[in-house]
């Protein structure tokens, strides 16, 4: 009699564990349609942290409106910074892309190709970017401070000026 005792909660415990399995193989299937449900009703604060993505290189319009026909391969690094792909196929064309997946929005991608002749740029084809601040709003987020604060001026004292003292020679 004892012995039933003892396996009588080893026996519902597996029998629980039974019906768990057959349940989650049902819900496995709506996956999508349960998280969904899920995150309708709960907090976003009770969510995990999921930072903005950004990759590639940021690219403005003011950038793409200094290049010029004729740069060389070290002024364009010099104004766009190092390019993402360079391939040793096409040693003649840089590319630039970028790529932002916010944690609010649409994700955005953007593509600037540059295409050199002799080391020196020949043509160009761009995206349409956005501008310096439109590109800072994108990466600082919209909380962010629109620009820093000025540190407060000092008045600049006048630099003591006292004759020299005589000496003896």
């Amino acid at each position: 009699m004892f012995h039933r005792v003892r396996r009588a909660p080893a026996l519902l415990a597996g029998l629980a564990l039974l019906a768990g399995c057959q349940s989650f193989s049902d819900r496995t299937s709506s996956m999508a349609t349960g998280l969904a449900a899920v995150t309708g009703w709960a907090p976003t604060f009770l969510g995990p942290y999921r930072p903005d993505v950004h990759q590639g290189n940021i690219v403005t319009s003011e950038m793409v409106d200094q290049l010029r026909q004729g740069m060389t391969r070290e002024q364009v690094r010099f104004m766009l910074g190092t390019p993402l792909l360079t391939s040793e196929f096409h040693k003649d064309r840089w590319d630039f892309p970028y790529y932002l997946n916010p944690l609010k929005g649409q994700p955005q991608s953007r593509r600037l190709t540059i295409f050199f002749v002799d080391n020196k740029i020949d043509r160009f084809v761009s995206d349409e970017m956005p501008s310096e601040t439109i590109a800072d709003s994108l990466i600082l987020g919209p909380n962010a401070k629109k620009a820093p604060k000025a540190p407060p001026r000092q008045q600049a004292q006048p630099p003591d000026l006292q004759p020299p003292l005589p000496t003896r020679e």
